[in-house]
């Protein structure tokens, strides 16, 4: 997908990455100093049965050939009841300066039933074939403040608390669940390493589980999204990285839960062929309206905001 490189031996990663640190001209990031390193109680860490599939800043986002990409099968799982679930990860204890919890909670509410969403429906699993659907859902948030956070959270610790989510919400194959980090508490390698996101799979009780590491997208200013157009009335400009971002992965999570065995390309999934283009205030439901960027449509061949 690029000429990054984030995981050595994954040829088909269509998000390899080099990651290198981000150009002198992106945008500023916020520092924060996070509490002390917290030790966590010894827990079993679920392994993860897929690679990282990365969502790549504003300065490390690939150059897409104009003659790319039709997304292709490849014979895995894919979400075909999809529903978002969010885990604000010791927002409380944090603090949530930019009021990203309550955005996202509104944003997991509106996203189900939306145009938007609708783009995921052309796409199936098999056999036999059967299609992704839009359900109109409420989606499902959740205010973890009995899991500590550590200072920086390392993949292993975004799966353990992963299982926390699976164990509270209860294990759904059909869940895209996202572990979103506090204010301050930056995940290991978010902008430094040219990402600001990314989803894999993880076995837990019950099945396995699709999960986003979400960092707390403000902190990453302009890199990941923050000011990139004229907020609409539900966000604030800082804020638009959130809805732009776990949009992204949502969606790759719908089409591609346990990364690459769904549907893929040579240059990417359905958020990567169109990251950062195109970048629009859409209306969701719910007369909910956030920044989103358009997802890649095999019907039309391009990326598209709605179907």
């Amino acid at each position: 997908m690029s000429r990054l490189t984030v995981l050595a031996g994954i040829a088909l990663c269509s998000a390899t990455l080099t990651i290198s640190a981000v150009s002198a001209n992106a945008g500023p990031v916020r520092v924060t100093q996070p509490s002390a390193q917290v030790v966590r109680p010894v827990m079993m860490i679920p392994p993860r049965v897929a690679p990282l599939h990365y969502m790549h800043t504003r300065q490390t986002k690939p150059i897409i050939p104009d003659s790319c990409c039709p997304l292709t099968y490849g014979g895995g799982p894919v979400l075909l009841k999809p529903h978002m679930y969010v885990v604000l990860w010791n927002f409380k204890a944090a603090g949530d300066p930019d009021k990203v919890g309550p955005l996202l909670t509104s944003f997991s509410n509106a996203i189900g039933g939306s145009k938007w969403n609708k783009i995921d429906t052309q796409y199936y699993s098999q056999p036999p074939k059967k299609f992704v659907r839009n359900p109109s859902h409420e989606g499902s948030v959740w205010d973890d403040e009995t899991d500590p956070i550590p200072a920086h959270p390392s993949d292993s610790d975004i799966r353990v608390e992963t299982a926390a989510a699976v164990a509270h919400f209860g294990f759904d194959p059909n869940g895209s669940y996202a572990i979103v980090s506090a204010f301050g508490h930056d995940p290991q390698g978010f902008i430094s390493s040219g990402w600001c996101a990314y989803h894999s799979a993880t076995s837990v009780t019950g099945g396995i589980a699709s999960y986003t590491n979400m960092p707390y997208m403000p902190d990453g200013g302009s890199s990941c999204g923050a000011n990139i157009i004229s907020p609409p009335s539900d966000e604030l400009g800082v804020d638009e990285g959130i809805t732009i971002v776990e949009g992204h992965e949502f969606a790759e999570s719908v089409t591609d839960p346990q990364p690459f065995s769904g549907w893929n390309s040579s240059a990417g999934e359905i958020g990567d062929l169109c990251v950062w283009t195109n970048i629009q205030n859409d209306l969701l439901k719910n007369n909910f309206t956030a920044t989103m960027q358009p997802l890649y449509s095999n019907k039309t061949q391009s990326c598209v905001h709605h179907l």
